[in-house]
Parts: structure tokens; C-alpha cells; sequence
């Protein structure tokens, strides 16, 4: 599996026939459950070099007439890792945008212009495209660490 198709599902339902196909062709057998007083999932997909973030409906939407808890969790991003300390399990598919794995921080920023957000004591760049978070974060030496898409909470 690579990332555009996961990409093609946020913002989609856990109960999205799509969502559950491609969860169970990933190898999920079961989505987490969502820890009391916590309003997202993180999870490895295991062998794909890859986490997905599921996010509470009520909160992701900021519904006043459904509490936490009570719908649906949404797809609301993915990532892929180049660089783990802890893990060997890395992602070897193609990026988006036409992305390679080896770009830096200076080709990113030519590409897609100067971030929305930035961070120094932890490298990485955010920028909005096409309604989504795009997340770039970096090694030390500003090489692609990971790169992430997400969906963006409603205010």
C-alpha cells in the first residue's frame, strides 16, 4: 500500500466500506479503541512504514449535539517514515506531489513556498494545499524524516 491510496480515504469514515477494505488489506484487524478523555487514535500500519491518525467525529467537526465518543472515528491523516530510531519498519512507496523520499527542506521549500508554520528545535515545515496539513518533518541535517497529510479540525 502507498499513501495515495489512504489519501483518497480522509476525511472518510471508520464505517466507509473503503476505509474498512483498505484497513483490512493493511493488515488491521481492529481500529484502537479511543482512551477516555482523548479524542483521536494513532496506529502503525505494521510492514508499510506508515501510522494512521483516526479522530473523533464530534470533535474533528466541532458538533455541539453528539458527544465525544458517541460517532464515528474519521480518517484524518497518514504518514510515512524514512527515518526511526526504534523501528526498521520504513516506507518504500511513491509520495505525493511527485515527491521523492530523498528530498530536503530546501527542495520542499521551492516546491511548495515558504511554510504556514515552522518548527526549529524540532525541524519540520507545515503548509496547506488542497484543504489538507502537508507535514514534512526533518533529520537534523534537514533531510525528509516523514511526511504527513491531514485533515484539518473544523472551527
Amino acid at each position: 500500500m502507498d499513501m495515495e491510496t489512504w489519501i483518497e480515504l480522509l476525511g472518510k469514515s471508520q464505517d466507509d466500506p473503503a476505509v474498512k477494505a483498505a484497513l483490512a488489506t493493511a493488515g488491521v484487524k481492529k481500529i484502537p479503541k479511543l482512551r477516555k478523555d482523548e479524542f483521536t487514535v494513532i496506529f502503525d500500519l505494521k510492514g508499510h512504514g506508515m501510522s494512521l491518525i483516526m479522530t473523533d467525529e464530534a470533535w474533528l467537526k466541532s458538533l455541539e449535539d453528539q458527544d465525544i465518543g458517541e460517532g464515528p472515528l474519521i480518517l484524518t491523516s497518514v504518514a510515512a517514515y524514512f527515518v526511526r530510531r526504534k523501528s526498521k519498519d520504513l516506507y518504500k512507496g511513491a509520495l505525493p506531489y511527485k515527491l521523492a523520499a530523498s528530498v530536503t527542506q530546501a527542495d520542499l521549500r521551492k516546491k511548495f513556498g515558504p511554510p504556514a508554520e515552522t518548527g526549529t528545535d524540532i525541524p519540520y515545515d507545515i503548509w496547506l494545499r488542497g484543504g489538507l496539513e502537508v507535514t514534512a518533518g526533518y533529520t537534523n541535517d534537514l533531510k525528509l524524516e516523514h511526511f504527513q497529510l491531514k485533515v484539518p479540525r473544523s472551527e
